[in-house]
């Protein structure tokens, strides 16, 4: 499947999709985040990181979050919305996430607290559309019984 991928991008998220044997495709960003005009019609995921774009730091803008939700429900994507960082901000208050304006449900939301609490412990969480529950569950099973006692 086609993947698509913020340029400049995280470097590991483009490196795991190409292992998986996704097709990535590079997609600008500009001042407002995601160039959603530039997205290929047969991509059937999008990787973002709209808080904060990795690497440039800007976030993707309002308008843009709601243009990126209204094409990835027209062209039945997924979004995987990485909000590596949102809470460690110098100012301001963190902006509304796609998954919290998400609608049709197409928005896989993940973090960490990697920032945020304490490196060491490499704590990262999904919140997935409802669809993803069960086959997330699954896999999480197949891949470790269970997480770390720790």
């Amino acid at each position: 499947d086609t993947v698509a991928i913020e340029d400049p991008g995280y470097p590991p998220a483009r490196i795991a999709l190409q292992a998986l044997g996704a097709k990535v495709v590079l997609v600008p960003v500009d001042a407002e985040g995601l160039v959603v005009d530039a997205l290929p019609k047969r991509a059937k995921l999008v990787y973002v990181t709209p808080s904060h774009q990795f690497p440039l730091g800007m976030p993707m803008s309002l308008a843009r979050r709601a243009q990126l939700l209204d094409w990835a429900q027209r062209h039945d994507a997924l979004i995987i919305e990485d909000d590596y960082d949102s809470e460690f901000r110098f100012d301001g208050r963190p902006m509304e996430s796609l998954k919290s304006l998400d609608a049709a449900g197409c928005v896989a939301y993940v973090g960490t607290f990697s920032k945020t609490i304490f490196p060491e412990l490499r704590i990262g969480y999904v919140v997935p559309p409802a669809s993803l529950v069960a086959p997330l569950r699954h896999a999480k099973q197949v891949a470790d019984w269970h997480s770390e006692s720790l």
